[in-house]
């Protein structure tokens, strides 16, 4: 797959929902379970994904701001975070995070200090989902680790719209940065060449295809932080993409087909968070990957 000049993509198609609950024997490390969104006004996301993506909603009670799960078809695949923006020059920006699944959280946190990324958040167990630490990679990226006690959605489960398919790591260093996940999560690392860079890797675990590590898009500027790219799985790329200007949000880059001829395009929601969307073929990859 690729994303042109924004975010040039390749490999399998995988999935990142967080259907109901496993068994403890079906942790797969290295899996991307689940994503959250960071947003300042989770009112107008709501609107804004569940009009684009048919995503329906459940608020839940925390300690401090407001917080809701989307779900699809009565199964959780996203969560969404009201944080208001802090008045500063250089506030943080709206984003999706990654959540990669791993079997010991404190121990994965503590190994990717000693290869150069930083702990944000220390391990914390979150009721109802797990034991969790984000991580910001030598790069920047951020991520979360999480270890669900009940086990990760497996691999053969059908995915349909609303839900997420593949992740892409956008970054300056692709070889370093596919070798820091490899020694974090015990990834393969395959690389995948394209006609516009050698620079190319797919991450797999138990054999399917979790997610691809790309050189940085030339429109961004060669400090750009390194970046994760989502993207949810939609019945209509082009459908989406104009949807999502009339709910408020912005297309980044425009639908095309990727190297793998899948209709992709990376849009932003209101608050600017980015998200990619994807039409799913059988490309002849997808088998393992879903």
């Amino acid at each position: 797959m690729g994303l042109g000049l924004t975010a040039p993509l390749s490999g399998a198609h995988a999935q990142t929902t967080a259907p109901a609950p496993a068994t403890e024997a079906s942790i797969l490390p290295g899996k991307i379970v689940y994503a959250q969104l960071t947003t300042p006004d989770l009112a107008k996301a709501k609107a804004f994904y569940g009009g684009l993506l048919g995503w329906t909603f459940q608020d839940r009670p925390v300690s401090r701001g407001h917080y809701a799960e989307a779900l699809v078809n009565g199964h959780v695949v996203a969560g969404l975070v009201e944080r208001p923006l802090p008045d500063s020059d250089n506030p943080p920006h709206p984003l999706w995070l990654p959540f990669i699944s791993a079997p010991d959280v404190p121990a994965l946190a503590k190994s990717s200090r000693q290869w150069g990324a930083k702990v944000l958040f220390r391990p914390t167990m979150i009721q109802g989902r797990g034991e969790q630490a984000i991580i910001a990679d030598p790069q920047g990226a951020l991520f979360a680790s999480l270890h669900a006690p009940h086990g990760d959605p497996n691999d053969t489960d059908p995915t349909v719209q609303g839900d997420w398919i593949w992740n892409a790591l956008l970054t300056s260093t692709p070889s370093a940065s596919a070798g820091f996940y490899q020694k974090l999560f015990g990834y393969q690392v395959e690389a995948a060449p394209a006609p516009d860079t050698n620079q190319r890797y797919i991450l797999e675990s138990q054999s399917v295809a979790r997610a691809t590590v790309n050189p940085l898009p030339p429109r961004l500027p060669p400090n750009a932080r390194a970046r994760w790219l989502s993207f949810v799985q939609v019945d209509s790329v082009g459908s989406a993409a104009e949807k999502a200007v009339q709910l408020g949000g912005r297309v980044l880059v425009e639908p095309h087909l990727d190297h793998q001829n899948s209709m992709i395009a990376v849009l932003a929601d209101p608050a600017g968070a980015a998200f990619g969307v994807m039409e799913l073929h059988d490309t002849g990859l997808t088998g393992d990957a879903k």
